[in-house]
């Protein structure tokens, strides 16, 4: 009798722990269509700033590079969620 309900009982246990991940998965959040438009806008201002940037040298290169980031990180932050 305890081997049959310990047998039981670790069987329910696995089987509940097999199924537990699939039950508790949360779906994606998809994006609005005006959050995905921002966001490429961004990241393809900020690739052409980054491309203006490498043609510099020295100390404007790197102001270049890091006001770049700074629009990026703005633009980012200002994009509809």
């Amino acid at each position: 009798m305890k081997r049959t309900l310990t047998y039981s009982a670790l069987a329910l246990t696995l089987a509940l722990s097999a199924f537990s991940p699939a039950v508790m998965a949360k779906t994606k959040n998809k994006h609005s269509a005006a959050h995905v438009a921002a966001v490429k806008k961004c990241n393809e201002d900020y690739s052409a700033a980054i491309k203006e940037a490498r043609t510099k040298k020295g100390q404007e290169r790197k102001d270049a590079q890091t006001a770049a980031s700074k629009a990026k990180r703005e633009c980012m932050a200002s994009a509809p969620k």
